[in-house]
């Protein structure tokens, strides 16, 4: 996945990753949580300046976890104490990283059921979300 951001190295994304484990204290078991989260923060980062290239007809896209089809306040709030705060983070968490997230969470396979990794990969797209109440909540937020 390091292909994707050629211009960080392996050393970047391990300090990135190990900043963000001091951040939350230190705790055990979550490393590919750590490493998928400066992934997903640096892939973010990279993506800002190509989106605000002079494109009139390029529509801000609205970064709200809780538009995923399956995301409520509830989960949202869990998944940002998690370091999960942007569609970015979330549709570049590997399969095995949200699968760890899901148990840690207690959400009995949701994650993958809702595929919350396709859906937020949509939404990063511009395509708009899957459930109609979050259309309307995503049409307000422009």
């Amino acid at each position: 996945m390091a292909n994707i951001i050629p211009s960080y190295n392996e050393e970047t994304i391990r300090a990135l990753a190990y900043q963000r484990w001091l951040d939350e204290g230190r705790p055990d078991g979550r490393a590919e949580i750590h490493w998928q989260w400066a992934l997903a923060s640096l892939a973010a980062s990279a993506e800002r300046p190509a989106k605000l290239v002079d494109i009139p007809s390029l529509k801000p896209v609205a970064d709200d976890i809780s538009l995923i089809d399956g995301i409520g306040p509830k989960i949202a709030k869990q998944l940002v104490q998690e370091g999960i705060t942007t569609l970015s983070h979330l549709a570049n968490l590997s399969e095995k990283a949200l699968a760890a997230l899901d148990t840690k969470l207690a959400l009995k396979g949701r994650s993958k059921r809702d595929q919350w990794i396709a859906q937020a990969k949509d939404l990063v797209a511009g395509k708009p979300p899957r459930a109609k109440v979050d259309q309307a909540k995503a049409a307000r937020a422009k």
